[in-house]
């Protein structure tokens, strides 16, 4: 077994590890639970998960784009952007945003598995100018996942106290 698909199975496995602590975090919570902003211009749970259906399939385009060509530079997503242009998802049905993650991810998981070592390792260039690889993409997803766990603790740890 090479280095990339050893790389390319620890990728997996990352991803998948965070995206089950995730879902975790948000798993207890009720409908009105996953609705519910902690603060005025906080995310309540069902706009965290929906944020990451968008992030998965953004930086996918990106994992991608590198792949497909050396020049891309990598774009970072934008969540302000993000929340102004989905202001309505906190009242859709938490159920279908649940099968829209789990979509999304199974895509992201896919894309990894089918990568040859060659296009794990294709090179782009980060923003600020230093090289940046397929894989590094995809290294993203797992540290981003488990900050937006912490924040899902955070929520339930909020609603725990107020209804103490």
């Amino acid at each position: 077994m090479g280095a990339q698909t050893r790389r390319r199975d620890e990728l997996r496995a990352a991803l998948r590890a965070a995206r089950k602590k995730l879902l975790a975090a948000a798993g207890s919570l009720s409908d009105d639970d996953l609705r519910h902003r902690p603060s005025d211009d906080g995310w309540s749970a069902v706009e965290i998960l929906a944020h990451l259906i968008d992030v998965d399939r953004h930086w996918l385009r990106q994992a991608l784009a590198i792949a497909a060509g050396p020049a891309h530079v990598f774009e970072h997503f934008d969540d302000n952007r993000w929340k102004q242009e989905n202001t309505g998802v906190r009242h859709h049905r938490p159920s279908v945003v649940h099968s829209q993650l789990q979509a999304s991810h199974a895509e992201v998981i896919a894309t990894i598995a089918a990568l040859t070592d060659e296009e794990l390792g294709r090179s782009g260039i980060h923003p600020r100018g230093h090289v940046y690889t397929v894989g590094d993409v995809f290294g993203r997803y797992d540290d981003h996942d488990e900050a937006h766990a912490r924040q899902l603790h955070e929520i339930c740890e909020m609603l725990a106290g107020e209804r103490s």
